[in-house]
Order: structure tokens, then sequence, then C-alpha cells
């Protein structure tokens, strides 16, 4: 499904174009290679395959995937796809090290299995990666610079990535910001008010036009002013606004 130039989704749980489970899953057409950001919860991955195939792409040219951070339903198919494509991930340290090794209480999985948003059979497949950015590193994907900014809060080392089209600016969110200004924050290790609060301020200035999160509605425009009212949230009173409660994966 195109939702701009130059980028698709290609698995969404949401609205069931690929497992239940999975986050929103983006690709990124550089011309001559393709990334993906976030991989899925590691089910039904041949769907996310089928996806980019009938978007007319060869899953083969996707070069790199841009992992935003290492919840079951964004890294889980980190491991098969990585196998059945050949691409390289991406990701902070932190982030990287639960990747190759961290255990269900470090990823969260068992607060998330004790509240029933996984199957108490769901095993996380570890994986290992191949690059790690730090904050402002710049990836290449074919023609487009991709920038890496990472914003700690909704874990330890989410990553969000930064897209410039010649002045149209997209920022992949992840799970740090949605629409509407709301953010990830949870009752899970890592996830942290005053971490959000100590970097969402990276978020301030970015002239942003779409903001394409990990779950949920997306907007084309004005998606900074969805960043804005995360920042201004964010320094006031009380516990700013996170996702709605039945919100089924985090």
């Amino acid at each position: 499904m195109k939702i701009v130039r130059d980028v698709y989704l290609v698995g969404s749980g949401q609205i069931r174009l690929s497992n239940p489970m999975d986050c929103h899953i983006y690709l990124i057409d550089g011309g001559n290679e393709l990334a993906l950001v976030d991989a899925g919860v590691g089910l039904d991955t041949g769907l996310i395959i089928e996806n980019i195939r009938n978007e007319g792409f060869d899953e083969k040219n996707v070069r790199y995937l841009l992992l935003t951070h290492t919840h079951a339903d964004h890294a889980g198919g980190c491991k098969k796809l990585k196998r059945a494509i050949g691409c390289k991930i991406i990701t902070s340290d932190i982030e990287g090290k639960m990747l190759e090794s961290g255990s269900e209480e470090d990823l969260g999985l068992d607060v998330a299995k004790r509240s029933n948003i996984y199957p108490k059979d769901y095993i996380f497949e570890h994986c290992n990666v191949d690059q790690t950015v730090k904050d402002h590193d710049i990836i290449m994907v074919g023609k487009y610079s991709i920038r890496a900014i990472i914003v700690p809060g909704h874990s330890k080392g989410s990553v969000c990535y930064l897209l410039d089209q010649n002045g149209y600016r997209i920022l992949f969110s992840s799970d740090v910001v949605f629409f509407g200004g709301t953010i990830g924050l949870g009752n899970w290790p890592g996830s942290s008010l005053e971490e959000y609060r100590k970097n969402i301020g990276k978020l301030s200035n970015l002239s942003i036009d779409a903001l394409l999160p990990g779950h949920f509605i997306w907007t084309l425009k004005d998606g900074q002013a969805h960043l804005n009212k995360a920042v201004e949230n964010l320094k006031l009173a009380w516990v700013p606004p996170a996702w709605q409660h039945q919100h089924p994966h985090f």
C-alpha cells in the first residue's frame, strides 16, 4: 500500500495487512535499494515478503532493516526476514544488545504475556545486529539519506528515522509519538517518563510533514504539530496522554 512517494506500508496487524500482532511495517524505495522500517512479530513473515512483491519490488533488494526498538511486535521478525532476504539489521546499541540476547524480562515480554498481549507460548527469536547507530547518524538507502534520532522513553534506546525527500520530511516515529501527540509510556522495563522528559525535545523544530508511527493512523501533512503537542504535554504537571489502554500490542 503506497502511502506517499517512495514509502509503502507492507505490514500491519491493525488493518490485517499481515499478522494481527504486527506493528506498521514500512518500505522505503531508494531507487537501486530498499529499506524496511521494523519487522513485525515474526509470525506470517511470508505475508510481508508477498506484500513487497505485490508493490513491484524484489525483496532481495532490501539492503537494510531499520529497527526502531526490540518489543516483539516490531522486532520478533528480524531473524526470519534477515534469513529470507539477506537484509542487514540496524538499530541503536542498547536495542541491539537486547535483540541479540535480551531476556523476556529485559524485553518486557513477560509483562506483555501477563497482559494477554502475546500468547503464552510465543517465543522471541534473537537476531544478530549488523550495524548500530548513534544519535544523528546517517544511513544511506539508495538516493536517500536517513537520519537516526534516538529518543529513549518508550524503550531504553528507541530510534526514530527521519527521511527528507528534497524538503518533504517524513518521520518514522515508531511508538515514541503517535497521531494527536500521545506517547508510548507503559509499565514495562525501559519505559520511563523521566527519559521521555529528557529526550522528547529532540523532536522539536524538525519541520516534519508526514508522521508515520508504529501503530494507529498517520498524517501526510503538519506532522510537526503532533510532535509539538507531545513536547508541550511533557512540560506540564500531569502524566501526559498515552495511547489508549485497549491498544493490543506494544
